[in-house]
């Protein structure tokens, strides 16, 4: 009986391949570009530079991003074989970054100096245990939902397409075409849009419910 399931799903799986292509595509490229509008050396450095934040708030920012998105891997990545359709942790993930990067606009906007850096830092610490959810169920949802030999074609065209995006937001800077400040708070403010769109893009993946679950 389970041979069978699996026969079926599979055969599912294949028919929507197109679709789940083109929703891998956007939805990773919206994710991307949102990583590099949030870039913490030079972005979020700069932001909490110019709130006068201090040199103590800004040297948490790369550790935080970095050790947050790693250590809660250890946690999450035993608890994926609970959930059948995972494609739900990835939303969930690209909720709370959209959300963790809205607070750092209201952070921009409404405090400076220590209160501002803290607050930052814990939005960092927030934003980077998202990633990490959405990260550590990625390559599940991925295998699951798309053909092995279009994986790389996804993830390829989703990365140039970012790219070219982020090329386009460090011109902005280098030529400030406007206020330095402006431009990173709306960036910011962007950025925390595409991680709505991600997250209910992803939404509409057609992924098969998993057989592999804790027993």
């Amino acid at each position: 009986k389970h041979k069978q399931i699996r026969i079926f799903a599979t055969i599912l799986t294949m028919s929507n391949q197109p679709h789940n292509r083109l929703i891998h595509t956007i939805s990773l490229t919206l994710n991307r570009l949102g990583d590099g509008l949030v870039d913490p050396k030079l972005v979020l450095a700069w932001l909490l530079t110019s709130l006068g934040a201090g040199a103590f708030w800004i040297g948490l920012l790369v550790p935080l991003r970095e050790a947050g998105a790693l250590l809660p891997q250890l946690f999450t990545a035993s608890r994926l074989r609970f959930v059948t359709v995972r494609k739900w942790w990835w939303v969930f993930g690209a909720m709370i970054q959209a959300v963790a990067v809205a607070g750092m606009v209201l952070t921009a906007l409404t405090l400076t100096g220590a209160a501002a850096g803290a607050a930052i830092a814990t939005l960092v610490a927030i934003f980077a245990i998202a990633r990490s959810i959405s990260s550590v169920s990625y390559k599940d949802v991925l295998g699951n939902t798309v053909d092995k030999s279009h994986r790389g074609a996804v993830s390829g065209t989703a990365a140039s397409i970012a790219s070219a995006g982020i090329l386009v937001f460090g011109l902005v800077l280098l030529f400030g075409i406007a206020e330095r400040t402006v431009i990173v708070i709306s960036a910011l403010s962007i950025a925390s849009i595409m991680w709505v769109l991600a997250a209910i893009t992803f939404a509409r993946l057609i992924e098969e419910p998993s057989l592999v679950t804790a027993d």
